[in-house]
């Protein structure tokens, strides 16, 4: 395990473009086995957590949207390549190889885009957003840390989203 992870969630944390993450009670790297038993987690390691948990947890309750939205621009997509089609198939007589059916079903591809392009972006987030809280609820798992977190999300306002988190925890050294 990369020992700079506990020195994230820790108080006692250095940083700087030279020497990276040292400690700030001994100015060295970090060096022990599994544990710090320096390690002080106060008020960086309950922001931390938070941020990561509402992270995730915003993402998680946007699946229904991006699902419906994937759904909608597909129908849109295919709806629009079967329309070019049937266009020049009845339309021009036979004539799908023709300049307009193929302008049509070529605009259809745009939906087509945008909707696998939601899904995938949504993918990539939510997987992002867990490795990050799995790999503090690893950190926390050394240390025998159990939370219990509670996340409101209230009014969004011009695109600032109120967040109310109740977060307790357990055996914090």
């Amino acid at each position: 395990m990369d020992l700079a992870r506990h020195c994230q969630l820790c108080d006692n944390q250095k940083t700087s473009l030279k020497f990276g993450t040292t400690c700030g009670l001994t100015d060295q790297k970090p060096e022990f086995n599994k544990t710090c038993s320096k390690i002080k987690l106060s008020e960086k390691f309950e922001n931390t957590l938070k941020s990561v948990n509402i992270e995730y947890e915003n993402f998680k309750r946007k699946k229904l949207l991006t699902y419906t939205y994937f759904v909608v621009f597909l129908a849109i997509g295919i709806g629009v390549i079967i329309g070019g089609y049937l266009f020049g198939k009845y339309g021009l007589n036979n004539r799908v190889i023709s300049k307009v059916p193929i302008i049509i079903m070529s605009v259809g591809l745009g939906p087509l885009g945008m909707a696998f392009g939601t899904l995938n972006k949504y993918h990539q987030d939510i997987g992002v957003a867990k490795n990050k809280k799995d790999r503090i609820d690893e950190v926390l798992n050394e240390y025998r840390i159990k939370y219990d977190i509670n996340i409101m999300f209230g009014k969004e306002i011009h695109g600032t989203q109120e967040v109310y988190v109740d977060l307790k925890t357990k055996g914090i050294p």
